[in-house]
């Protein structure tokens, strides 16, 4: 809405990845939004500013959300709001979360935590969170979007929601954390309400699923507004099954070079895309109960604590602990085949996968050829494992002890050959001109990839700096405004703290050489006056020079002259003189700086106008 204090597109882009530098402290955060709002409005920010954090409230410890509110009072146009900026993915625990939440639907605490922090800012800010309360904004970027849009969903939490490049919604998600669209679902679709039958859901046709999700929704849709880059990736796994598109989308062009991935995972099946689904189903409910190792067991069958036994100690382990070893084995029977055939699924469609990174420009000819051949290497070695596992189980249900051993010494030295193949595979992946593709994309899912798309011809982004073009004849001069800005306040603050020292040293000089000048004359004034009235004491000084041992002498009466000359100290005036000039120097090389660049933009009063209030500040 135009009538909101962060009015642009600009505007709420450079707020939103401000909110990922976690190191300002409040007071520069807090003057980053007041020099961001100057740049790109021309106007100073009429607003008392209030920040705080996730942190501070102490939400999102577990789930790993992170979060910044920030409070405008606009006191004297009667309008204040509140902006809340999650931050998308930024370690492990987040991308930990990607895939648990968005890929498979099956968590949402860090939405929880969104709307948690919300009403903690609300609390903190004083505020009431009835219809007629301060508005909330939220902004987001990548996971963010979906930690937004899905608490808005669930909550009412946001009147607004504006987003770049972010991770869609998810319909198996909400289906999980919203019991009333869970309801509706399963009247539409006349689902069991059985617990133990949590996967039909994933056995509903993905497109009328998508189509229910977008309809139930489409009320608190029109909140919603999106900018996306077709080159995002995110963007382009958002065709797979479970995701849907909210609110209002503008999409932009962020790498002209390419056409990015969309159309690409469109064409992958949808059964892959299921296959994809279920191991992470799994993984998710398994490390939900105990962690990663957990997860290893479900998948795998793999007992990760008697895998570290045989490691450190394998024939004490098989003294010790033979009923564990022997469920470990048969349940790698059992369950690698499942997971050979889902990664066969999966790597069948390799070559249609890497044409069509071929077809896009993103990888060459022989670099497909070499991808396909490691993966077809890597699913090679999985089956290797598969019949040493078929072969381990047939040569420990002969009976024999020792036999038992040797096959199982053999077993595991085969195994481990397998996954270092596996590895070596990985390690031909890892190559630097590979790895090139995914800087690429990276490029195009960052905010300011999109915040440059959104240049016109005068005004453009270098990262989040605001850039001038102007023309002088025939060549295109490029002004980074920002860093103008930047370089003129903090030159000028830098000068004046150095002018105040130097009027603090010459205060200095003037103070403490007359002090110490006053000082010692004091303490020579006393010993005078010391000497006067106790003139017996200095007979030593006498008798030190004027000695005879059968004529002692006294000292009767001591009278001192004394003659102070005036101060005279070494005059510093010159070097102070000098000091003072660098300053006024180095004032008028930063105002000329300013005067280049007002005149390199005669016709855009704005750029003066900044300079002015950036003075101001």
């Amino acid at each position: 809405m135009s009538n909101r204090i962060i009015h642009s597109p600009e505007l709420r882009l450079r707020l939103t990845q401000l909110g990922y530098d976690d190191k300002l402290s409040k007071k520069e955060f807090i003057e980053k939004v007041k020099r961001i709002y100057l740049e790109e409005t021309g106007n100073k920010l009429e607003a008392d500013i209030k920040v705080y954090t996730s942190k501070e409230a102490r939400v999102g410890e577990q789930s790993g959300y992170d979060g910044i509110a920030i409070y405008l009072d606009a006191k004297e146009n009667k309008k204040d709001e509140v902006y809340v900026v999650s931050q998308g993915s930024t370690d492990i625990k987040d991308w930990d979360y990607n895939i648990k939440a968005m890929f498979v639907g099956k968590e949402y605490s860090q939405a929880k935590a969104t709307n948690k922090f919300v009403l903690a800012a609300q609390h903190h800010f004083k505020l009431n969170n009835n219809e007629d309360s301060t508005p909330v904004i939220g902004l987001s970027h990548s996971l963010a979007h979906n930690n937004n849009t899905t608490a808005h969903l669930m909550y009412n939490t946001f009147d607004e929601i504006y987003s770049v490049n972010g991770a869609q919604t998810n319909y198996y998600q909400l289906f999980f954390a919203n019991a009333k669209f869970a309801n509706a679902v399963r009247s539409h679709f006349s689902l069991s309400l059985s617990e133990n039958d949590y996967f039909a859901i994933y056995d509903i046709d993905p497109n009328k699923l998508r189509q229910f999700a977008e309809n139930y929704y489409k009320d608190k849709a029109k909140n919603i507004h999106q900018i996306i880059s077709k080159d995002d990736p995110l963007y382009a796994a958002s065709t797979a099954r479970g995701f849907f598109t909210l609110g209002n989308v503008e999409m932009v062009d962020t790498n002209p070079d390419y056409p990015g991935l969309r159309s690409l995972v469109e064409d992958i099946p949808d059964e892959v895309m299921k296959e994809f689904q279920e191991l992470a189903i799994q993984y998710t409910t398994a490390s939900n109960q105990g962690g990663v190792n957990a997860a290893m067991q479900e998948i795998l069958g793999v007992n990760m604590d008697v895998v570290n036994k045989i490691d450190d100690n394998m024939p004490k382990t098989y003294m010790t602990d033979q009923a564990e070893i022997d469920e470990m084995i048969r349940q790698l029977d059992k369950k690698v085949p499942g997971l050979l055939k889902r990664i066969k699924t999966i790597t069948s469609n390799s070559n249609l996968i890497f044409s069509r990174l071929e077809d896009a420009g993103y990888i060459s000819n022989q670099q497909k050829q070499l991808i396909v051949k490691e993966f077809t290497k890597i699913e090679t070695e999985l089956e290797g494992i598969q019949e040493t596992l078929s072969r381990w189980v047939d040569v420990r249900d002969t009976g024999n002890f020792f036999v038992q051993i040797g096959g199982d010494f053999t077993a595991i030295l085969k195994i481990k050959r397998h996954f270092n193949a596996i590895k070596d595979s990985l390690e031909v992946l890892n190559q630097e001109e590979l790895l090139t593709i995914l800087e690429e994309l990276k490029a195009s899912h960052s905010i300011m990839e999109v915040l440059s798309s959104l240049s016109d011809g005068k005004k453009s982004y270098l990262g989040t700096d605001m850039v001038f073009t102007t023309n002088h004849g025939n060549k295109e001069i490029k002004v980074n405004i920002s860093a103008a800005l930047r370089m003129y306040q903090e030159g000028k603050t830098v000068l004046e703290e150095k002018l105040s020292k130097i009027r603090q040293f010459q205060a200095a000089i003037d103070r403490e050489i007359s002090k110490c000048y006053d000082r010692n004359k004091y303490k020579v004034m006393r010993k005078i006056d010391d000497i006067e009235a106790n003139p017996s004491l200095y007979t030593h000084f006498l008798r030190k020079h004027l000695y005879f041992s059968r004529l002692d002498k006294k000292v009767r009466r001591i009278q001192v002259h004394e003659v102070f000359f005036p101060l005279e100290h070494t005059n510093l005036d010159e070097e102070i003189y000098e000091l003072k000039q660098s300053v006024e120097k180095s004032y008028t090389y930063i105002e000329n700086y300013r005067k280049a660049i007002e005149d390199l933009f005669t016709e855009e009063k704005e750029v003066a106008t900044l300079f002015r209030l950036v003075e101001g500040e």
